[in-house]
């Protein structure tokens, strides 16, 4: 069937896909590397007057962080509630170290250790070593988690203080899922204009003069290409969400 909408309507096709490419690509490319901050399962756009918003699951977020001196300041709100939170980074023994302030009372003061500088994942501990706080993640169940829950941890806070100090955002997507997508796309475009050539090539050596797929090749050949497209969208869906 797909055959036969190609040879039919080959130009109309080009001119369809060529413009439909022109909308798309753009607009896929622009969300893929838009910049911003992931937190838990929620990706936090930048803005244009440099705050972070983002939205899931009906949790809208807002996230301003101001540096200062030696850290910075922090007002995150979860569906209007606000939470006023600083960081300033010290020296214990030598390590990196930080106290934490909420709503302008101190809360905390303790080492930072690196999980991941890369990803600017940190956990925080006593004095002693004792992780109070690391990561912040939360386990979807049946009930709905409390409103605390939302709000960041003392890693995350740091993390976040690192990130506008060094103006080192996250992105959306993952560019490196383009790949594979690529790469089914080329099958599938060569295989949708010239439909004979894997036939040819698997079985064609083994049949003396001219051999034509059969019915049932055919039927295979159309669920392949399906296939493939849904691949094709999957491995893109994976991409923009940075689901690796």
């Amino acid at each position: 069937m797909l055959t036969r909408i190609w040879k039919t309507y080959k130009k109309q096709c080009i001119i369809a896909g060529v413009a439909l490419a022109a909308v798309l690509i753009p607009l896929y490319l622009y969300f893929m590397f838009q910049t911003g901050i992931w937190y838990q399962d929620a990706f936090l756009a930048e803005q244009r007057d440099g705050s972070f918003q983002g939205k899931k699951d009906g949790i809208h977020y807002v996230l301003h962080i101001t540096p200062t001196q030696n850290g910075a300041q922090i007002d995150f709100s979860v569906n209007g509630q606000s939470r006023q939170y600083e960081v300033v980074k010290t020296e214990l023994d030598g390590t990196h170290g930080a106290q934490f302030y909420e709503n302008g009372t101190p809360v905390f003061e303790g080492r930072v250790l690196t999980s991941n500088a890369r990803t600017h994942d940190y956990m925080i501990a006593t004095e002693d070593f004792d992780i109070v706080d690391g990561l912040d993640f939360r386990i979807r169940g049946d009930t709905e988690p409390e409103p605390v829950e939302y709000f960041p941890g003392y890693g995350t806070q740091y993390g976040w203080t690192v990130m506008r100090l060094e103006e080192s955002y996250d992105t959306r997507g993952e560019p490196l899922m383009l790949l594979p997508a690529l790469i089914v796309a080329f099958f599938l475009w060569v295989d949708i204009l010239y439909p004979d050539l894997f036939f040819t090539l698997r079985h064609g050596r083994y049949v003396d003069g001219d051999c034509e797929p059969s019915e049932y090749y055919r039927f295979w050949q159309v669920i392949g290409r399906v296939i493939s497209a849904i691949v094709i969208v999957i491995f893109l869906w994976m991409g923009l969400l940075n689901i690796v």
